[in-house]
């Protein structure tokens, strides 16, 4: 109990710090506000928290043949990204009125809008990528609100404040959190016609081994199993931040055939290595996806 009280009253002060820091920069301008932000991130904060350190452990993993110098370039403009994204999606509205003429591109444009106009429903697959709010973003534009299934932050008390900005102002689709309730939740407005997101490359104990980026990695098979069984179109998108750091290109790819679940993912996944490997700084390399190391291959 006494280390619960503890636990409790560090995650308090780690709230109220963030907090804080949240009120200062929103005293910033935008644009100077991300630049410092995406700095801070390549720099300190990329230190302290330890993600230079995970992002070379990946670098290092999967382009072990590849120049020192290549590997600090994709690390840099994978912090410099993280932290823009944190600052971008704690402030939605001042988002979506800086964020204009997001370029919404790709194979599966013309069906997503088929699917879309006739009601059916659309399990959109990507990873963490660039900014994710910048396609619910872009989709909302087109008069299509885009849901999801996330996972709380493990901070309890600044999950509150998490929570209200996936909300986007309004303009979010249902969003649900992990576990029987959520995740029933999701299944029910995903078969009523609902366009939902699942983000794939997130290690899960009890997943498939899939070959990600030439690694095996655990993966969970629950997107493409919910779009089998409410007939969705299954959909790959990627939410591209442009060179200039400030704007967006979201591409609509191409829709994964029916077949079953492990099959699918092992599409889905290859679409997003594909896009990883086109573009690896665009990719959260400080995410722990090759934590479940397979034994047995």
């Amino acid at each position: 109990m006494k280390k619960d009280r503890i636990g409790n009253k560090k995650k308090w002060f780690e709230n109220q710090f963030l907090m804080a820091f949240l009120r200062l920069m929103r005293l910033v301008p935008y644009e100077l506000r991300n630049n410092l932000m995406g700095w801070l991130m390549r720099t300190i904060l990329g230190k302290v928290t330890g993600y230079r350190k995970r992002t070379k452990i990946n670098l290092d993993l999967i382009y072990p043949n590849i120049a020192d110098t290549i590997k600090q370039k994709i690390s840099d403009n994978s912090l410099d990204n993280a932290g823009r994204t944190f600052l971008e999606n704690m402030y939605p509205a001042q988002f979506q009125a800086k964020t204009k003429n997001i370029e919404l591109w790709g194979e599966g444009l013309v069906e997503l809008e088929h699917a879309h106009a006739s009601g059916r429903p659309i399990m959109f697959y990507s990873g963490h990528f660039g900014n994710h709010e910048a396609f619910r973003l872009a989709l909302y534009k087109r008069g299509i609100k885009v849901g999801g299934l996330i996972r709380p932050m493990s901070n309890t008390y600044f999950n509150y404040h998490y929570q209200k900005t996936l909300l986007i102002e309004g303009k979010s689709g249902p969003v649900f959190e992990p576990g029987v309730q959520g995740t029933l939740g999701f299944y029910k407005a995903l078969k009523k016609g609902a366009t939902l997101v699942l983000l794939i490359d997130i290690a899960v104990r009890d997943g498939e081994y899939i070959n990600f980026l030439g690694m095996p990695a655990r993966t969970s098979l629950t997107a493409a199993t919910f779009a089998l069984k409410s007939d969705a179109l299954f959909l790959p998108y990627f939410s591209m931040r442009n060179p200039n750091r400030k704007s967006f290109s979201v591409e609509i790819g191409k829709p994964i055939e029916h077949s079953d679940p492990l099959t699918m993912t092992r599409a889905a996944s290859k679409t997003l290595e594909d896009r990883i490997t086109a573009d690896p700084g665009n990719w959260f390399w400080i995410h722990r996806r090759w934590k479940y190391q397979q034994t047995n291959p």
